[in-house]
C-alpha cells in the first residue's frame, strides 16, 4: 500500500491526471474485498432502491433522491445515477470534477460516454481551457478532434492546430460540421496547398464522391484547375482516358490510373484495352501498374462477360501474389474443376494461408483428382482439424471427428476491483432486464484483462448462467478450444420443441442460431434481423401467417420462444423447398432463395459448390453451421455426420 501511495505522489507531481486519478480510485477501493459480487438475490433490496432513485431523478435530484442515493454506496449501478446527475451539472463542472467522476467510473462504458458529453458541452460553450483540461491528446472521434484543434488554436498553439486541421481535411468525404470553423481559420492561415488539394481530390475520386472533387477546386491555384477539371471529367466518363494523348505529367498519370480503375468497375475488358493503349504514350510507376492490374483482375474475376483476357489475368495473379485475388481466382478454378490451376494457385498463396485447413483440403483434393501419390498424407494432415474441411477429410477417410477439447484454465486470481466491478454491473444490468447495456459492460470488462483473463471471465459467465457472454469471452480471448464456453446449449428446451414441431434436428437449429446471433436473444443486425435466429420482421410475418399463428410485431422476435418457433419454421420451409438438402437451405437462409437458384448449376460436387459460393458471408455461414452441428452433437454424445450420403451424392 505504501508503494502505491508513493506512486500516487509522484504521479500527481507529473500532471498525468489520468494515471493519477486511476491510482487514486484503486487506492480508495482496496479496502473492499476484490472478489465475485453477492448473488442477485442478496442485492434485491438495493436494486429496488436503485429503481426508486432512478424514478426520482425524472423530477430532479431532490431530497428524496438524495436520501435513497445514500443507501446505494456499494451498489455497482449507483454510477448510472451519478452519471445522470453529472450530465445535468456539465455547465458549471470543472475539469477536476470531470476527471474525478471518470476515474470513479473507470472500467465502465460510463467513463467514455461522460468524456464525450463533457467535451461536446465545453466545446459548444467555447470553454476551451476546460475542454483541454480533461484530454491531453486528440480524441478518437473526428468531431471531437475538430473541437480539440479548435481549442488548441484558441489557446495559442497555432502550429499544432493547423497541422491537425490539414490531416482532418485530407479525406475523401465531407467532415463533421464541427470542423467548419477549424477549416475556416486554417484557410486564413494559408490553408491547403496544391499538393494537398490534389491528394483530397484523388481520395474523393476513389470514394466515389464527385461533388467533393468539384468542391476542392475552390482552394486550388490556377495551375491546378485544369487537372482538377480533367479529373472530374474522367470521373463522370471514365472512357475519356481511351486514346489519351495529354502530356505525360505526374498528375496526369494519377488521372489515368484513377480512370482505368474506374473503367475496370464498368467493363474490365475495355479497361485492359485502354491500359494497353496508354502504355504506348505514358509511363506508370511500378506501384501504379500494380494498382491498375489489381483492379482489372478483381473485376474480371467477378465479371460474367467483358472480362480481360484469361491468360493475362492468370499471369497477373501469378505476379501480384495478392492473397485476396488469388483466393477469388482459386474459387473460380475449383468451380470449373480445373485441378492443374488449383494446384498452381495454392502455391501462389502466402505460407500462412497454404497451411490453413481449407487450402490443405483443396491441395489434397487436387492431388487425388490428378492421381498423384501425395493425396493420402494430405488427407491425414487435415482430418484431425475441428473445422468444416477437417470434418470433410475425416469422413472421407472414415475417421471420427476430432473436437480437440481444452480443459478450463485454473481460476485467474489476478482480477482487480475494476474487473469485479464490471462483473457486478453486468449481473445487475441483467437482473434489471437491460441486456444490451449488460452486453456493452461485459465487452468493456473483457478489454480490461489479458487473453488468459478473458477465458477465466468466460468461466465466470458460464457459472452465472450467462452463456452468450461466456461465448463472447472465449472469442475475445482466442480460446477456440474451450468448447463449453463457445457452444453452450442455451434455450435448449425451446430448440427441442421447435425441432419436434418442424421435424428438424434441434442440434442443427441451435447451430444455426449460434452462427446467427452468438445465442444472444437481443441481437439485431444492421438490416433489421432480430433475435436468436436473426429473423427479419417481414419473413416472420409471412411464416406466422402460413403457420396459422398470430404475429405480434418485430419486438416479439426478441422473445426466445417466439424467435426460435418462427425461425425454425422458416428453415423447415426452406428444407422442404430443397427436398431436405441442408446445404442449399442454409445458403438460402443466409442469402435468400433467389440467389441460391442462380448459384446452383447442377454440375458441382458439394465441396466445390460450397467453396465457390460468390458471397464470402454465405460461404462461411454454410460451412460454420454444418460444422457447429457436428460439434453440438458430438459434445452431447450423439452420433454426428457433417453430410449425409445423399448430400454427398447430389450435384449442385
Amino acid at each position: 500500500m505504501l508503494s502505491l501511495v508513493n506512486e500516487m505522489s509522484r504521479c500527481c507531481l507529473s500532471s498525468l491526471w489520468i494515471v493519477c486519478g486511476f491510482l487514486a480510485y484503486v487506492a480508495s477501493t482496496m479496502v473492499a474485498a476484490a472478489g465475485p459480487p453477492p448473488s442477485p438475490e442478496a442485492w434485491s433490496p438495493q436494486r429496488l432502491s436503485f429503481q426508486k432513485a432512478a424514478a426520482e431523478l425524472d423530477s430532479g435530484a431532490g431530497s428524496r433522491y438524495k436520501a435513497i442515493r445514500v443507501e446505494l454506496k456499494d451498489y455497482p449501478l449507483r454510477l448510472d445515477l451519478d452519471f445522470s446527475v453529472k450530465l445535468g451539472q456539465l455547465h458549471d463542472m470543472t475539469p477536476e470534477e470531470a476527471r474525478a467522476f471518470m476515474s470513479e467510473a473507470h472500467g465502465t462504458p460510463l467513463a467514455g460516454r461522460f468524456l464525450v458529453a463533457y467535451l461536446r458541452h465545453k466545446a459548444q460553450d467555447r470553454r476551451w481551457p476546460a475542454f483541454l483540461g480533461v484530454t491531453e491528446n486528440p480524441p478518437d472521434m473526428p468531431e471531437l478532434q475538430c473541437y480539440y484543434y479548435r481549442a488548441l488554436y484558441a489557446m495559442g498553439e497555432v502550429e499544432r492546430a493547423l497541422i491537425g486541421a490539414a490531416a482532418l481535411w485530407n479525406v475523401g468525404f465531407s467532415q463533421d460540421e464541427a470542423c467548419d470553423p477549424l477549416f475556416k481559420v486554417w484557410a486564413k492561415n494559408g490553408g491547403p496547398d496544391d499538393g494537398l488539394v490534389w491528394s483530397r481530390a484523388l481520395l474523393a475520386f476513389r470514394a466515389k464522391n464527385g461533388h467533393l472533387i468539384r468542391y476542392v477546386k475552390r482552394f486550388s491555384t490556377e495551375a491546378l484547375k485544369g487537372d482538377l477539371d480533367e479529373l472530374a471529367a474522367v470521373y463522370r466518363r471514365p472512357s475519356r482516358i481511351e486514346g489519351d494523348h495529354h502530356a505525360d505529367t505526374d498528375r496526369h498519370a494519377d488521372i489515368l490510373v484513377a480512370g482505368v480503375m474506374r473503367l475496370a468497375q464498368l467493363n474490365p475488358a475495355r479497361a485492359y484495352d485502354a491500359l494497353s493503349s496508354l502504355r504506348e504514350h505514358h509511363v506508370f510507376s511500378l506501384v501504379q501498374q500494380q494498382e491498375i492490374a489489381s483492379a482489372i483482375v478483381r473485376h474480371s474475376l467477378f465479371a460474367e462477360r467483358a472480362a480481360a483476357p484469361p491468360d493475362w489475368v492468370d499471369k497477373q495473379i501469378a505476379q501480384l501474389k495478392n492473397d485476396e485475388l488469388t483466393m477469388i481466382w482459386l474459387r473460380n478454378a475449383i468451380a470449373d474443376g480445373d485441378w492443374l490451376s488449383v494446384q498452381r494457385g495454392i502455391d501462389w498463396l502466402s505460407g500462412g494461408l497454404q497451411a490453413q485447413d481449407r487450402w490443405l483440403y483443396w491441395r489434397a483434393r487436387t492431388e487425388e483428382e490428378l492421381g498423384n501419390p501425395g493425396a493420402s498424407a494430405l488427407w491425414e494432415q487435415v482430418a484431425p482439424s475441428r473445422s468444416f474441411h477437417g470434418f470433410l477429410a475425416a469422413e472421407r477417410l472414415g475417421l471420427a471427428h476430432q473436437l480437440n477439447l481444452q480443459q478450463a484454465d485454473p481460476p485467474d486470481p489476478g482480477f482487480d476491483t475494476t474487473v469485479w466491478l464490471g462483473v457486478a454491473r453486468t449481473q445487475e444490468l441483467l437482473a434489471l432486464g437491460r441486456e444490451r447495456d449488460a452486453k456493452e459492460q461485459w465487452r468493456h470488462t473483457l478489454n480490461q484483462v489479458s487473453e488468459r483473463g478473458r477465458g477465466a471471465l468466460g468461466d465466470v459467465a458460464l457459472g452465472n448462467g450467462w452463456p452468450d457472454l461466456a461465448t463472447d469471452a472465449a472469442n475475445a480471448g482466442g480460446a477456440w478450444d474451450r468448447l463449453e464456453l463457445r457452444f453452450p446449449r442455451s434455450y435448449w428446451a425451446e430448440f427441442q420443441r421447435a425441432g419436434e414441431a418442424q421435424d428438424v434436428d434441434p442440434y442443427e437449429l441451435i447451430a444455426l442460431a449460434r452462427r446467427e446471433s452468438g445465442l444472444y436473444a437481443k441481437a439485431r443486425s444492421k438490416v433489421g434481423a432480430r433475435g436468436l435466429m436473426q429473423v427479419m420482421p417481414a419473413t416472420a410475418r409471412g411464416v406466422a401467417k402460413r403457420q396459422g399463428q398470430p404475429y405480434r410485431g418485430a419486438s416479439a422476435l426478441y422473445a426466445p420462444e417466439t424467435n426460435i418457433a418462427l425461425g425454425s419454421a422458416y428453415y423447415a420451409e426452406l428444407l422442404k423447398r430443397y427436398d431436405g438438402n441442408r446445404v442449399k437451405a442454409l445458403a438460402a437462409y443466409n442469402a435468400g432463395p433467389s440467389r441460391v437458384g442462380r448459384w446452383a448449376s447442377g454440375d458441382l460436387s458439394i465441396d466445390q459448390w460450397v467453396d465457390s459460393l460468390p458471397f464470402a458471408e454465405t460461404r462461411e455461414y454454410v460451412q460454420a453451421v454444418l460444422a457447429y452441428t457436428v460439434i453440438y452433437r458430438s459434445l452431447s454424445g450423439v452420433p454426428a455426420a457433417l453430410m449425409t450420403q445423399a448430400e454427398y451424392e447430389l450435384r449442385y
